[in-house]
């Protein structure tokens, strides 16, 4: 792997953003973007992924813990895929359970107040989702590196296989 993946995680007002290195190794926090349309939104991420030389975008997919979808997931999907159509990058949509409870957690061990670095705990909600896909794509490159359109039944599968290892 030597193109570098954006990962977000979105939001309805604000969207954290993580970077992998050039080896698909590790995540790293970007950036929080506070946008006021979906049209600024997208035209921030691609303005991110060519200065980061980013060849793909992997998006946090909020389900429930049963494993279905809420009305959340339905416009992650959907910003998954105009994003995909305004940039020309895949999108593969990322199992993001627990991702922000993480953040939290690991703010709070660090005596840091998590309700008002809201900011950061994207941010860092971004790098778990990153680094667990990044984890996955090594253990299963044929798998979890594949580009999977967004409510594609191939992309269901593989959140299911991500969900039950």
């Amino acid at each position: 792997m030597s193109d570098k993946i954006l990962a977000i995680d979105f939001g309805r007002r604000r969207v954290g953003v993580a970077v992998s290195d050039a080896l698909g190794l590790l995540a790293h926090a970007r950036e929080t973007l506070h946008y006021t349309s979906r049209r600024d939104l997208y035209d921030r991420l691609q303005i991110l992924a060519r200065e980061e030389g980013a060849a793909q975008f992997v998006i946090g997919l909020p389900r429930r813990m049963d494993g279905s979808e809420g009305d959340m997931a339905e416009l992650v999907r959907a910003v998954a895929h105009e994003l995909g159509e305004r940039t020309g990058l895949p999108v593969k949509l990322w199992d993001e359970r627990f991702t922000s409870v993480q953040a939290e957690r690991l703010l709070t061990e660090r005596g840091i107040s998590f309700s008002r670095e809201k900011d950061r705990v994207d941010r860092l909600a971004a790098v778990f989702i990153l680094q667990s896909y990044l984890d996955r794509a090594k253990s299963r490159p044929n798998d979890a590196s594949a580009a999977v359109p967004p409510g594609s039944s191939d992309s269901e599968d593989r959140l299911d296989e991500h969900n039950n290892t």
